[in-house]
C-alpha cells in the first residue's frame, strides 16, 4: 500500500487596525491608540448632553485559518443609574450586534463601530452628583473557526471580484488591501 499525505503550514493573525475618528466626535483627551494591535486605549471627557465619542476599528485575519467569535466580555455593565445618562455600545458598522459564533474570513476583515455618548434626553435628577470617571471595557476573543460560524452581512464594505458589478454610488470598495470610495461605475470598473 503506497500513500502520500501534504501538510500545509498555517498561521494565525486575528488584529485590530485602521482607527478612523467619525468627524463631529468631541475631542478626545486620548485618541484611540493600539497596543500591539490586539488592544484599544482611548480616553474621552463628555461634558454636554448629545456629546459623543465614535470610532470605527477594523477587525483583521491576516492569517489563513478562518477564524470566528469565542467570547464577548463587556466590563463593566452599565448600571441602571449610569444608563439614564449614558450610553456605550459596540457593533459592526452596519448596526448589527455583536454575538458568538461570527466569523472573520482568512484574508477578510470587518469593521466595528464603537459609541460613548452622553444622552441628549437627560432628566438632571438623573445626573451623578460628582463627576463620573467610567472604566469601561470590551474584549472579544477569537478562535479557530468551525461549522457553526455565521458570516456577518453587508458590513459596510463590497468585496470588489473579477466579475461582480457595483451598482451603489458611495460604496467603500475593497481590492486586497486597499479602500477606494466609489462615485461611479462604467460597466464592471470602478471609477
Amino acid at each position: 500500500i503506497n500513500g502520500k499525505s501534504s501538510i500545509s503550514k498555517n498561521t494565525w493573525d486575528v488584529y485590530f487596525d485602521n482607527v478612523v475618528v467619525k468627524d463631529d466626535s468631541v475631542e478626545a483627551v486620548k485618541i484611540p491608540t493600539l497596543t500591539d494591535k490586539t488592544t484599544v486605549d482611548f480616553e474621552v471627557a463628555l461634558n454636554l448632553p448629545g456629546d459623543f465619542y465614535e470610532f470605527t476599528v477594523d477587525v483583521v485575519n491576516g492569517g489563513s485559518i478562518d477564524a470566528m467569535i469565542e467570547s464577548i466580555t463587556k466590563e463593566p455593565e452599565l448600571t441602571e443609574a449610569q444608563a439614564k445618562y449614558l450610553s456605550y455600545t459596540i457593533n459592526y458598522e452596519n448596526g448589527e450586534q455583536i454575538t458568538t459564533k461570527q466569523l472573520v474570513k482568512k484574508e477578510e476583515s470587518v469593521r466595528l463601530k464603537v459609541k460613548v455618548e452622553l444622552r441628549k434626553d437627560i432628566d438632571p435628577s438623573d445626573l451623578p452628583d460628582v463627576g463620573d470617571v467610567l472604566y469601561l471595557s470590551f474584549t472579544v476573543n477569537y478562535q479557530q473557526a468551525d461549522e457553526n460560524g455565521i458570516e456577518v452581512k453587508d458590513n459596510g464594505e463590497w468585496n470588489f471580484e473579477a466579475n461582480g458589478a457595483l451598482d451603489t454610488i458611495g460604496t467603500i470598495v475593497t481590492i486586497g488591501t486597499e479602500k477606494f470610495y466609489s462615485f461611479g461605475t462604467d460597466g464592471n470598473n470602478v471609477k
